[in-house]
Parts: C-alpha cells; structure tokens; sequence
C-alpha cells in the first residue's frame, strides 16, 4: 500500500446569495493579496525543507505546519472562487472546523531522497495536466458555472463534484510539491466504489460515501433521532438509539455490519495516516465521546458572551470522493477544453516568437543592406564631387564653364536622392534617412538654379538666395546622422 495522499471534502452544494456571486472577484481581492505574499514565504520554506529532506529524509516540523496552512488557506479561497461554497473564507492558516471546506494533510512520513532531490523532475507530467485542468475548468466553465450559479442560485451537483475533483487534484500536486506527502497526485476522476455499494452523490456531503452502518454526522443531513447529539457523548454504541427508525439514506440498517477495512468510522476522526487539525485530539475510544474530533484542546472551551451560538463544524462523512457519470464526463470536458487552449496558447506563442525572430533577423539584414547601400551611393557622391570641384578649377572662372559643372553637380545629388530613397531602411532609421533625403533634393534644386544662371550678377544672387554652403552644411551632418543611426540600431 502507498502512501496516503492529501485529501480534501466540501460540504454538499447548497444556494448561495446571489450578489456575493456576483461580486465573487471582488470579494476574494483581500485574500488574494495576502496570498501573493504568502506565496513568497511558502516558496522560502520549501527551499528550506528541500535541503532538510534532501539529508534527514523528512520535511522540518515548522515547515509541514507552516505549508500545509498555506494550502489550507489558498484550498478555502479556491473552493470559493469555484463558487463551491458561498461562506467566506477565514483569514488563518490553521484549520477552520466549522468551514464547508477541509484539508487533510498526512502525518510526517519518511520521504524517498532520491525523489526529493529529483522532485521538480518527477512534478513535470502532474504540472501539465494541473495546466490543461486550470486553462479547462479556470475559463471559460468558470464563467459557465458563474453565470448558471448567478441565474438560479445555486452551483449543479456535476459541476460542484468536478469542480471538486480539479480542487482536491491541485492540493494533492502542491502537496507532492512541498514534501507534505510521497504520494504522487492523482484520484482526478474521483476514488472507486467500495463493494458496499454506496451511490454516487449521497450519503453525506455529495460524493462522499458514508461507511456502512454509521450514519451522516449530527446536524449535516441526519434524520432527526438518528445519531448522537452534537457536542454531547452519545451513549455506547455510537449511532441511532435502539429503536429508533432509520430514516433511508442515513446509513445501512443496524443488523448490517460495517464493511471490513473500515476501522474507525470515517467522518469521526481524520483519515488515517492524518493527523488531527490543530488544537483537537483524537477520541479517546473509538465509538465514544462527541462526533468529530474529540473535545477541544485547552484554550477553546465556551464561547465568550457576545459571540451567539456556536458555529457547526462540518464533519464529512466520508474523505473518499465518488462522482457521478456526469461528473466525470465534465472532467473529461475540462481536460479536453484545456488540451484545446494549450496547443492554441503554445501554438499562439510560437507563431509569435517567429514573428519577433522573423523581425530581428529582417532588422538586422535591413540595416546591413542599409549600411552597405549608404556608404556605396555616399562613396559614388563623394567621388564625383571631388571631379566637380577640379572642374571648377580648371574652368578659370569661365561663367559657361562653371554652369555646366553645376549642372553635373545637380545630377549627383539628384542621384544619391534616388538611391537613398530606394534603399529600405530600418525603422529607427527611417526619420534619419528622410532628412538626408531633403538635404540631397534641396542640394540638387540649388545647383540646378546655378547652372541656369546667364551673367555673373544673376549667378552670385543665386547663390546668395539658396544659402548653398548651409545646404551643403545640412548634408555632411545628417549623413552622419544616419550612419550612427544604423549602427547602433
């Protein structure tokens, strides 16, 4: 036989108030912030016990206590925001017994080291189906469920039972997690039936099967007469006085026996393997004393004045989970759902990580070319008015002479304008490129005016009015603009 697993009972589904449904987000925001902090602290905890099991071969007392209020706490608030109970989950790690949500953490037990050592390994296969069952069940059947709950009031017993299901599978995976148990996650489509025969649904909270012979705990379904009177001893024999009648679905009749492998009956203590929740001992023996967790430890005794009735506590009557043929058929639903949203997510990713790579390497190929195009047309400009610049020499201020070297001057520019603008360009360099382009064309323009020019008055006024040295002044800057742009582009 393995170890024991976590395991974890909701009371049955029941009418919530319609306007904490609806606000249900919003409500759970103060949790929800406490909870991202203790996240942090649960994560430097486990490091911590991860080395302590990794030699000692167990977790650390204070970290079994103080993970396991971790997951009691974020257990309750999920439960919640799964709508599977309306109450409003207390601010504590410690075990609530009156919340229509429990957890039950085995006892410290001797943990394998080599799985320790290889645990973030050994999760990976539980941690994608805890990620298809979240995309499954945390999308778009929440806003199902939200929505049914919202209209009648009340969360559909196969909804609640596989909600239930998703619930107790990612416990027991953070359970795994954190060292709180060997026993790897699993029961997703629920426990199997026991030869007693228990139906789906019933006997108890919904799908949790009561032991044969034992009734529902007091005050949570039992007929009225049947079981002891809560927070009294009932007499020997634990169960219905004698001569009392069963009422159906409240337990097998009295001449059956309890089904063997029993033991103590489920519901009146914490399963075995488990320990007792914090500040509650076992019964002393078994079959006496008040239903649940035996009498309270020192320190709870009465409630104070001021503080009413006390508040029930929930006792399942069972810890096994049983769902129905609907239940199962959701879960299958939310495990193909989320199988859906997993190969779009990742397909989704992928296409876009291409688009990015495809971007980078376009970027960096264009600006090579940019690079390579810039400095081949500058070269050619650069070439050719060096010519121009010897040609005016030899032209010996020969007005005709000195029009047609600008004209040629005019075609240079003119030139380069054309392959710049041809040329692509990255796009932190197009802004550049652009100024260098209207410095080219204005170069181009000017020069074309100069070499129209018929007398030299009319040449010099030309010369005067298109501030050519500032143009040509313009140009050299943001040439160099742009060659900067590009390289560290």
């Amino acid at each position: 036989m393995g170890p024991p697993p976590a395991e974890l009972a909701v009371a049955e589904a029941a009418r919530q108030g319609r306007v904490t449904v609806a606000f249900r987000s919003i409500l759970a925001i103060p949790h929800l912030f406490i909870l991202y902090f203790l996240q942090i602290a649960a994560g430097v905890v486990a490091f911590i016990g991860w080395w302590a099991a990794l030699f000692t071969g167990r977790l650390p007392e204070f970290a079994v206590s103080f993970l396991s209020g971790y997951l009691r706490w974020t257990m309750r608030v999920s439960a919640y925001m799964y709508l599977l109970t309306d109450e409003y989950p207390p601010f504590t790690l410690d075990d609530d017994p009156a919340y229509p949500v429990r957890l039950a953490v085995p006892a410290g037990q001797p943990l394998n080291r080599l799985a320790v050592f290889f645990r973030w390994i050994l999760v990976i296969p539980a941690n994608i189906v805890a990620a298809v069952l979240t995309l499954g069940a945390g999308t778009i059947m929440s806003f199902v469920a939200w929505l049914i709950t919202l209209i009648t009031g009340k969360l559909p017993t196969p909804l609640h039972l596989a909600f239930t299901a998703v619930l107790r599978y990612l416990t027991r995976l953070h359970c795994y997690w954190f060292m709180l148990t060997a026993a790897y996650p699993s029961g997703l489509f629920g426990d199997m039936l026991e030869a007693s025969g228990v139906a789906p649904g019933f006997a108890g909270g919904p799908g949790y099967s009561a032991a044969p012979g034992y009734s529902a705990a007091p005050g949570y379904g039992a007929a009225p007469g049947s079981g002891a009177a809560p927070r009294y001893p009932a007499g020997p024999g634990y169960g219905t006085p004698p001569g009392s009648p069963y009422a159906p679905g409240y337990g097998a009749a009295p001449q059956y026996p309890a089904a063997p492998g029993y033991g103590t009956p489920p519901g009146y203590d914490a399963p075995a393997g488990y320990d007792a929740p914090a500040g509650y001992s076992a019964p002393a023996d078994a079959g006496y004393g008040a239903p649940g967790y035996g009498t309270p430890g020192p320190g709870y005794g009465a409630p104070g004045s001021g503080y009413g009735a006390p508040r029930p506590v929930f006792q399942p009557a069972s810890w096994r989970l049983i769902l129905t043929q609907s239940a199962k058929r959701l879960v299958v639903f939310f495990v193909v759902l989320g199988s859906i949203f997993w190969v779009g997510y990742v397909a989704g990713y992928s296409i876009l990580v291409g688009t990015v790579v495809n971007n980078v390497a376009n970027s960096i190929n264009t600006r090579s070319i940019a690079i390579d195009e810039l400095n081949s047309s500058y070269s050619t400009l650069n070439t050719n008015l060096t010519q121009w610049q010897h040609t005016l020499s030899a032209c010996n201020k020969k007005l005709t002479c000195v029009t047609r070297a600008d004209g040629k001057a005019a075609t240079y520019f003119s030139t380069f304008a054309n392959e710049l603008q041809a040329t692509p360009m990255p796009p932190g360099a197009s802004a550049a490129a652009s100024r260098l382009y209207s410095d080219a064309t204005m170069a181009a323009r000017d020069f074309t005016k100069l070499s129209r020019a018929r007398t030299v008055a009319r040449y010099r006024s030309t010369i005067t009015s298109t501030h050519l040295q500032q143009a040509m002044n313009n140009f050299n800057a943001d040439y160099n603009t742009l060659g900067t742009t590009l390289t560290n582009s």
